[in-house]
């Protein structure tokens, strides 16, 4: 068992050892989080253990070569994921998703019990805080002995596609037992969890990144028409009978997608003025939103949606472009600041709307006074403020106050 004695004495900078997704996949809540603290602290990053069992398909058979790839090629342990040079070092866990049998599981424990070892001896940590944002990890705490451990819980797995729910669910029960604390990305999720030890931390935002003008667009971004965009994984979230409709009204419209295409887009293929574009890297957002006429969030109405807080709702705000949903509960608090459409203002007028706003800077003649640009100007502003306090660095500071008296 790894040494994480209780005698040590209690640090504000204890290390952290961070069961997460896979690091750099896309840049979760968690990992800007890890950003920022890891600049005070040591920190051992766990690529993901999974959420639910692998099944015999070329996607699956893919991911665990992958991993194998990774654990051979790459090592057991990766390089620091902060460039100011601390101690942060990422594991390749080669192990079972979801195992439910004894012999899987004891397996998995020797190979991460044996990578954790060695990951503590090289950055020489003790007395370590454990940060899960899984519930499969729980099966796993016992491999660092008796210390405190925090959940971050940024969705509602009950409700994810491919997630085996029963067993997720135990696994749920099991951590938030074990835990110190249980911090959540939105007030719905924090109504799922014992009250006295649950504290809600929003998702914040790289304010700078999202807000400064970016010089030029991307060469890549059609041209000729006004675009309506969205970036982020392509899933089953997206409504897509809703854009069908919405993309039949606006032939006029470019419609942009960025990210990962994860679910079968049949319905949206046939449409010539729809672009798939693609994964991005995270630095370079800005430059495709700051150039669309309207960032768009079409999701469907169901439970994972009403219980999720989207990083992008923060970084769209940022980014000062006017910004057109469907309604769902982390909306509360900007809506003023948003067209969300309903049964009386469809999709499409909504985004007709938002684009009201702006079209006058596409053409400086048509504007009939200096007043309509100032206007225009604070509008766009607004959106920018309604966010400017709300920064990665401010969100580690408030998860410090509860790491500090773990």
């Amino acid at each position: 068992m790894i040494n994480s004695s209780p005698s040590v004495s209690v640090s504000k900078n204890r290390p952290l050892i961070v069961f997460g997704e896979d690091w750099g996949a896309h840049p979760s809540s968690t990992q800007h989080i890890m950003k920022v603290l890891g600049k005070s602290r040591s920190v051992i990053w766990l690529n993901s253990i999974g959420l639910r069992k692998p099944k015999l398909t070329m996607h699956d058979f893919t991911r665990l070569f992958n991993k194998v790839k990774k654990f051979i090629v790459n090592k057991p342990m990766n390089k620091n994921f902060n460039e100011e040079g601390n101690k942060q070092l990422i594991i390749n866990p080669l192990v079972i998703p979801c195992a439910d049998s004894w012999l899987s599981l004891k397996l998995n424990k020797i190979i991460l019990k044996w990578q954790l070892k060695l990951a503590c001896k090289k950055l020489a940590i003790t007395n370590p805080i454990i940060w899960t944002s899984l519930p499969t990890s729980v099966d796993y705490l016992e491999l660092i002995g008796k210390t405190s451990c925090v959940y971050y819980c940024g969705d509602d797995f009950n409700s994810l596609a491919g997630v085996d729910h029963q067993f997720v669910s135990q696994k749920e029960k099991e951590l938030v037992e074990k835990s110190r604390y249980i911090f959540t990305a939105s007030e719905t999720l924090l109504n799922k969890f014992p009250r006295f030890k649950s504290v809600n931390i929003p998702h914040g935002v790289n304010f700078s990144l999202f807000s400064d003008q970016v010089e030029c667009a991307p060469c890549d971004l059609p041209q000729g028409k006004p675009i309506a965009g969205f970036y982020g994984s392509i899933s089953t979230w997206l409504d897509q009978d809703l854009l069908v409709q919405t993309i039949k009204k606006l032939p006029d419209w470019h419609f942009v997608f960025i990210g990962k295409v994860d679910c079968n887009v049949d319905k949206l293929k046939p449409f010539s003025n729809v672009f798939f574009l693609g994964s991005r890297p995270h630095n370079d957002l800005p430059q495709y939103i700051q150039n669309w006429n309207v960032a768009i969030l079409p999701f469907v109405n169901n439970k994972q949606i009403q219980m999720c807080n989207p990083l992008k709702l923060r970084e769209y705000l940022a980014s000062g472009t006017p910004i057109v949903t469907t309604d769902f509960n982390a909306l509360d608090g900007y809506r003023k600041y948003l067209q969300v459409a309903d049964e009386s203002k469809p999709f499409f007028q909504a985004i007709l709307l938002a684009n009201a706003e702006i079209t006058p800077l596409i053409d400086f003649e048509k504007l009939e006074s200096m007043n309509d640009l100032l206007a225009i100007t604070q509008v766009k502003n607004s959106r920018k403020e309604s966010v400017i306090d709300e920064s990665w660095e401010n969100r580690a500071m408030d998860v410090q106050r509860y790491l500090a008296m773990c």
